[in-house]
């Protein structure tokens, strides 16, 4: 198990305009560097992550080491050729999230514009801990999110946090699952990244029409 709480993010204004809908309105939006900075001084980047065995692959989802079974069609389905994942959590902490909603009332566009560069925040965490396990382990890296998709439900939130024990995660992070399978902070994500058969994103297999779409529906 690593604990990740050191953490150095390349956060640009170029990069965080791609994020929702900030750069259709890139010129209405004033000193987007004093907002990226303050957004810089707000997060505190963590994760914790592992390196766990697949010891058989049914239909059904990957059994994996602890006999912890793992229930999606499409984590068996991509992971087919795979031998181990690496079960992750990340998030940038609670302090954005706080100042995102002190200001929500008088400030709506300034909340609003906060809380992308905190998503922006969070997707440049998660690349991150892609990148150093791409180079622990030399994969071609998907990442799959309990919840995320159809093809696993967010109940399965639990397991991903029963790898780790939620006390651990709790004690080394600062994340918590409540009863609802939510996280708190809320800008946090568990998942599982593995080798898979084909470029996959959770993006992917989503219908809906999102701001925060990261790949096209792809249909099956």
């Amino acid at each position: 198990m690593l604990v990740i709480d050191k953490v150095s993010l390349n956060l640009s204004v170029d990069e965080a305009l791609k994020i929702g809908q900030l750069g259709r309105i890139a010129d209405k939006i004033d000193d987007m560097d004093k907002r990226l900075e303050e957004c810089k001084q707000l997060i505190k980047p963590v994760a914790i992550y592992t390196y766990t065995k697949i010891k058989q692959i049914s239909k059904e989802g990957l059994l994996i080491e602890e006999n912890r079974f793992l229930e999606s069609s499409k984590l068996a389905e991509q992971l087919s050729c795979s031998t181990e994942i690496a079960p992750y959590i990340i998030t940038i902490g609670s302090d954005l999230e706080r100042r995102v909603t002190s200001i929500s009332t008088d400030k709506i566009l300034d909340s609003w514009i906060l809380d992308n560069l905190g998503t922006y925040a969070l997707r440049t965490l998660g690349k991150h801990i892609q990148g150093r396990i791409q180079n622990e382990k030399g994969w071609k890296i998907s990442r799959f999110n309990p919840g995320s998709t159809p093809t696993w439900a967010l109940e399965e939130q639990e397991k991903i946090f029963g790898i780790f024990s939620k006390e651990v995660v709790q004690e080394k992070i600062g994340v918590q699952l409540t009863d609802s399978f939510m996280m708190i902070p809320r800008k946090s994500v568990s998942g599982i990244m593995g080798q898979a058969i084909s470029d996959y994103h959770n993006c992917m297999e989503c219908r809906l029409a999102c701001e925060y779409r990261q790949k096209p529906y792809k249909e099956t």
